[in-house]
């Protein structure tokens, strides 16, 4: 009896083990690891290593600096994504998981889209930008570039960044990327001088930029003043490699100085310098940047093809006043009579005047009213309101600002420019409708006539403004009909009597 009882006593400690083995060895054989935590798989940090320069000349703008866009929830199509390509045992990547960059709670952070767990079945990762979706996952960086140098796309979805991680024990990555092609840029320079005589060095704009390696031709995209292009090649050779470019209608055409070729690495940037016959402009025109930096100034030329590091951009000169080519010389001194204004604190730069306009829109005019008398009455006394020749916007747009809270109206034009004082400079007023005109229009601004707003809108381009377009307000006022509207193809759009939803573009002079 003792020994049937023993019997039974192994047989069913074998089952139990036999059932234990079996349950380990069917999760495996399915490919189904029991997670060793519940936590999903998330994201601690992520730091960019920076293309790194391989030229001995001095970089003004890098092209290189990768920063996020962050979104407001993890759908907002805003927002910025990686991906982490998930690997077994076997070399196999079995997930491809979506990491959102959304602002929650004014922290920036990286969400799984895809709730996929942290698992001890994940052997090796991959972590990469942009997130891409594919039919066949790569399960090696060498398969994942060769997806990405073959996207017709521009230079942010084509520059990948990868990160590799072969030891993978816990729920929680931090990634240290790094670009996975090489980049080419191209960058031709010039100099310009601020009001304190101070040398500036800038990007001059080019055009038809394209450069070629062997029988292949590429074009670089324009990015922080320099023409940047991704590339996967192994070397540069003499005559090989050609780049071509035009400065003024003249066109270029160069290549490497070097007999021996050009070895060319992953992360790494390789600037050619694009020498020009000329050192800049001189003077100012129409289409220049008006930029300050502390209590200086500069106007860069609007052949510039970005604002130098440590410069901002204000606007974009649209008028001059005392150029020779305007036909115009006591124009200056006109103004300054037309709108009480004394030399005093506007010197102009290096002695010359103009008008800028903003780089953004204001608001509209402020409280709608039936009651046109209200406005009427701000310009009481003021005899040359309806005079539509006049460049006399600052002084109407006193008068407006004094005086629109005594007619009971709440003014709001300039409330997101009225407390910017610019060193030089009057403040930011509402341009009169002879303003309008210089441009709208580009009459006597040194620009075609009618070709001014498309020229100006140029430039705003160039710089991330906000282009002008549809009806623009001016501050001439004929009693009993209204402010004046001018229309982006240079035809007056009326006059209204009660201010519409059409959004104020502010100027100053200089």
């Amino acid at each position: 009896m003792k020994q049937l009882y023993l019997h039974i006593k192994l047989a069913a400690l074998s089952m139990l083990l036999f059932s234990a083995c079996t349950q380990d060895e069917i999760m495996n054989q399915a490919n189904v690891e029991r997670p060793v935590t519940d936590e999903l798989l998330n994201i601690g940090s992520v730091n960019v290593n920076d293309f790194a320069e391989n030229t001995e000349s001095r970089v003004i703008n890098d092209s290189k600096t990768v920063t996020f866009e962050a979104g407001t929830n993890i759908n907002d199509a805003n927002g910025d994504e990686l991906g982490v390509l998930l690997i077994d045992e076997s070399g196999k990547t079995y997930a491809n998981v979506a990491f959102k960059y959304v602002n929650e709670n004014g922290e920036n952070k990286w969400f799984n889209k895809t709730n996929e767990y942290y698992s001890s079945k994940i052997k090796k990762a991959i972590a990469y930008f942009p997130y891409t979706e594919m039919a066949v996952l790569p399960s090696t960086i060498e398969e994942l570039k060769e997806i990405f140098i073959n996207k017709d796309a521009g230079v942010k979805e084509k520059d990948l960044l990868v990160s590799e991680a072969t030891e993978f024990k816990k729920a929680t990555m931090d990634i240290n990327f790094t670009h996975a092609f090489s980049m080419i840029a191209f960058s031709a320079e010039a100099t310009a001088t601020t009001s304190k005589n101070t040398e500036v060095t800038y990007s001059l704009e080019l055009s038809d930029v394209a450069f070629s390696i062997g029988d292949k031709l590429y074009t670089p995209e324009l990015v922080n003043g320099r023409y940047v292009c991704i590339v996967d090649v192994p070397q540069l050779q003499k005559d090989d490699f050609r780049y071509f470019y035009t400065v003024d209608n003249q066109s270029y055409v160069k290549t490497i100085n070097s007999e021996s070729p050009i070895g060319i690495e992953s992360n790494k940037s390789y600037t050619f310098k694009c020498p020009v016959n000329q050192t800049g402009t001189s003077g100012i025109a129409a289409g220049d940047f008006y930029c300050v930096s502390s209590d200086d100034v500069l106007v860069l030329p609007g052949n510039a093809a970005g604002i130098p590091e440590g410069w901002t951009c204000k606007g974009i000169v649209f008028h001059v006043m005392d150029s020779s080519d305007s036909g115009s010389g006591n124009e200056w001194s006109t103004f300054l009579t037309n709108n009480q204004l004394t030399e005093a604190n506007l010197p102009g730069y290096n002695g010359k005047h103009g008008l800028v306009v903003s780089l953004i829109n204001d608001n509209n005019y402020g409280t709608p009213t039936n009651n046109i008398d209200s406005w009427s009455n701000c310009f009481t006394d003021y005899n040359d309101s309806e005079n539509t020749d006049l460049s006399n916007g600052y002084k109407m747009t006193k008068l407006l600002t004094d005086n629109a809270s005594n007619n009971g109206i709440t003014f709001t034009g300039l409330n997101l420019h009225k407390d910017e004082t610019i060193v030089g400079t009057t403040s930011w007023y509402i341009p009169s409708f002879n303003e309008l005109k210089y441009l709208v229009r580009g009459k006597n601004s040194g620009t075609p006539s009618g070709e001014g707003l498309k020229y100006v809108n140029g430039q705003l381009g160039k710089i991330n403004g906000e282009e002008l377009s549809g009806s623009i307000p001016s501050i001439t006022f004929i009693n009993n009909s209204g402010f004046c509207l001018m229309q982006s193809d240079g035809q007056e759009n009326g006059w209204h009597g009660i201010p519409g939803s059409e959004k104020i573009r502010p100027i100053f002079a200089f």
